[in-house]
């Protein structure tokens, strides 16, 4: 892919405060599209299954399928059948794909996505009859290899970009007497501490979800980008550099040690340490930019709090770019083409991804769009913390390239479950042993794949991570 091309759409969509007009109605746009005449007889009704997790998002996701389904799916024949999934995810999607009797389209996770490609579980979108109208709105140079290409097929789509931050309870700051927010991850365990300690059993200063690997990616790794140049996974060296993140986990530890971190979070996901935030009772979380629905909209904070930038790995500040990543939609699982109509779910896809719904999650601080052609709809969001997950420091970001933890094979526990096994006091070694042990054995990984595969996933000269 052309990265300079793909940098010079960020620059441009995640300008803050540029942005003006007004968002259009869906069903009107969308239905210019429809077939004139009658709506189609009960019995012609194709039903499409759509299946995913994102939870912060189901309120207004439901509402515009409801949508769909009393005027373009009347009109056209289709039936979209939705369904959100918990922490069980992706668990249940596993099975089903394997199974073959799953969802027509499902919500990939970067974590399996190249896997299921390799089994044969997922198809390209050009499968799909009809689907050259959503695939032309892409420019595959603009397109990660890895990510939604895969063997030359785009197999999905980047829907928006994910940005993070750090949110902090105001209140429980106050509490303890703390006037500055952390900037450093040792300013986090220190005011953890205090938090902790002035809440008398009531609150604690921070969160773990360990039954939701994901938050270990994105709220440690991905929050650190701007101190550690990569997160976890370095396509500049092409290799993995986890152990770069050590004092980060030393002071996570450290928080553990100091009871600081809330109860139970060895059995605890993510939505229930969201909630435990949500409900006043944690002083600091990291955070991605979804999770400004998930306060306002799936649990509305009943705190007072605040977006700040992510915390430093040192006091020297921020060395390097922040990353934000690339977020697909949906993908297209194999049982799709045994419809009757094929065009139908691509219609049906087309219409998730159509510019007129991002608008409205966007002006509802649910996504930041991926295409720059949404962002010149939409109307500036007054959603609480949004402009803040859309803002950086001197303008200092860039899109992360894919990992190839979906493509190597390697002996052991994955970084995931690592990291998981580590904060729950199941190692003898220290956390540099553990670190060093999974850099090595990722790399070892790599260093079996061939070149021809492993370049795909190495940044180009032009891929700049250090600040201006």
């Amino acid at each position: 892919m052309k990265r300079n091309a793909m940098g010079l759409m960020l620059t441009l969509a995640m300008t803050a405060g540029l942005i003006a007009g007004c968002s259009g109605n869906v069903a009107n746009t969308m239905l210019k599209k429809s077939s004139e005449g009658e709506n189609a007889a009960a019995e012609d009704v194709q039903v499409v299954t759509v299946w995913s997790d994102n939870a912060h998002e189901q309120s207004v996701r439901d509402a515009q399928i409801e949508e769909f389904n009393n005027t373009i799916g009347k009109q056209e024949g289709i039936r979209i059948d939705y369904t959100v999934y918990g922490s069980d995810y992706s668990d249940v999607i596993n099975v089903a794909l394997m199974a073959n009797d799953g969802p027509d389209l499902f919500r990939p996770s970067s974590n399996t996505f190249a896997k299921y490609v390799s089994a044969g579980y997922a198809v390209p979108i050009s499968e799909l009859k009809g689907s050259d109208s959503l695939l032309s709105k892409y420019d595959e140079d603009d397109l990660l290899i890895g990510d939604q290409i895969f063997g030359g097929k785009v197999y999905t789509l980047p829907y928006s970009l994910q940005s993070y931050k750090m949110i902090i309870n105001k209140d429980l700051f106050d509490k303890a007497g703390i006037n500055v927010y952390p900037k450093t991850w040792d300013d986090v365990r220190k005011d953890a501490k205090l938090i902790t300690d002035a809440s008398n059993g009531d609150a604690y200063g921070y969160f773990l979800a360990l039954q939701s690997g994901w938050t270990l990616d994105h709220y440690i790794y991905s929050v650190a980008s701007a101190s550690l140049g990569h997160f976890g996974y370095d396509a500049v060296s092409g290799t993995y550099r986890y152990s770069d993140g050590l004092p980060i986990i030393e002071n996570i530890l450290g928080m553990i040690e100091d009871g600081s971190v809330f109860p139970g979070y060895e059995n605890m996901d993510a939505d229930t340490a969201r909630a435990q935030f949500a409900e006043g009772k944690v002083g600091i979380a990291m955070a991605a930019s979804f999770d400004v629905a998930v306060y306002t909209e799936q649990f509305p904070a009943e705190c007072n709090w605040v977006v700040c930038d992510p915390p430093a790995i040192d006091s020297s500040g921020y060395g390097y770019k922040e990353m934000v990543t690339p977020v697909d939609l949906l993908a297209v699982a194999k049982k799709s083409l045994d419809a009757k109509d094929t065009s139908k779910i691509a219609r049906v896809l087309e219409w998730f991804y159509a510019d007129e719904n991002l608008v409205e999650m966007y002006e509802k601080g649910m996504y930041l769009p991926y295409r720059k052609e949404v962002l010149d709809m939409a109307a500036d969001s007054e959603v609480k913390g949004w402009k803040e997950f859309a803002t950086f420091q001197g303008n200092q970001f860039i899109i992360r390239m894919a990992d190839p933890k979906g493509v190597i094979s390697y002996e052991g526990l994955s970084a995931r479950e690592t990291l998981t096994k580590l904060f729950s006091g199941g190692y003898s070694e220290d956390a540099a042993t553990v670190l060093q042990d999974l850099d090595e054995r990722l790399n070892g990984g790599l260093a079996q794949l061939d070149d021809e595969i492993i370049n795909e996933y190495v940044a180009p000269p032009n891929y700049k991570v250090e600040r201006d």
